[in-house]
């Protein structure tokens, strides 16, 4: 989907996810909006690797009750880290009834081709669709790889419909270290809250240049307001899915709400509202 010629030119769309903002900016770049990546989280392995290598451990027992749930793409390779040989456990464990259910195709995809094919891929983006879809099925036991973040609907959700759930984090999400203010220059017009002083900060020139953001997690959403307190006017925020604009009207913007995460729907869902487009929502990040 690419913007008529005649159009005026769009404003950049910052980036801040920790990986894979190439992806999104590529697309943007195709329909004609430029970007800016400034990641403001970062990935790190589980503090304690223990909890995700027991998890791997119980492949070994896993049969046609048991079932592998993962939930975002970047676990699998969170977890394959602590625990070298898991892709021959799993297969193993494939052969002897365990199912492998995912959500979202992006994280059916992260799996090993000896895996994904074999998965049971929901289509929705959050994990209450997966929770609909596995209360459906006979009570087993689930093996959840996760986040440090992740949040507590779906084993909640299985253990009060009766089954027996192991969750292990394998990977954390956390505020990127060493954001120097020279880096958010280019950003413009940002009041910095200093973490001494939440209430008072260092405003930088120019945000005004900027169309708007990008927000993929309520994590990103949280980061974002640890640095941005009065953006003008104007300011977009386009967040993904029903958790993460819940988490960003939380925090008392008023976003562009995606209910799809694929790099398509995202970047149309953009251009029509950077081309005028009605949109659910008037785009100011904050309340009036």
């Amino acid at each position: 989907m690419k913007r008529p010629a005649a159009e005026a030119e769009m404003k950049p769309i910052l980036l801040i996810r920790p990986d894979n903002n190439q992806s999104d900016a590529d697309a943007l770049a195709e329909a004609g909006i430029a970007s800016v990546t400034e990641p403001l989280l970062e990935i790190v392995p589980a503090p304690d690797p223990g909890p995700g290598r027991a998890l791997a451990r119980l492949l070994g027992e896993a049969n046609s009750v048991t079932w592998l749930v993962v939930t975002s793409p970047r676990a699998w390779g969170q977890w394959l880290k602590l625990v070298p040989g898991l892709e021959t456990m799993v297969a193993d464990a494939l052969d002897r009834g365990l199912k492998v259910a995912t959500v979202g195709l992006a994280t059916t995809k992260s799996l090993p081709d000896t895996v994904h094919h074999r998965s049971v891929t929901q289509p929705g983006i959050s994990a209450e669709g997966l929770l609909d879809f596995l209360v459906t099925q006979p009570a087993g036991i689930v093996l959840l790889p996760a986040s440090a973040r992740s949040r507590k609907v779906l084993p909640e959700g299985l253990r009060a419909a009766g089954w027996q759930v192991h969750q292990a984090t394998v990977y954390d999400t956390v505020p990127r270290s060493g954001i120097r203010l020279p880096e958010l220059e280019k950003l413009g017009g940002v009041l910095v809250r200093s973490p001494s002083a939440p209430r008072s900060g260092i405003r930088l020139p120019e945000l005004e240049k900027l169309g708007g953001v990008l927000v993929r997690s309520p994590s990103a959403a949280s980061a974002l307001a640890a640095l941005i307190a009065v953006p003008p006017p104007g300011f977009t925020v386009f967040a993904v899915g029903p958790i993460t604009a819940a988490r960003c009207r939380e925090l008392g913007w008023q976003p562009i709400e995606i209910g799809a995460t694929t790099t398509q729907v995202v970047v149309e869902s953009v251009l029509r509202h950077e081309s005028g487009c009605d949109c659910p929502g008037d785009g100011s990040m904050l309340e009036p």
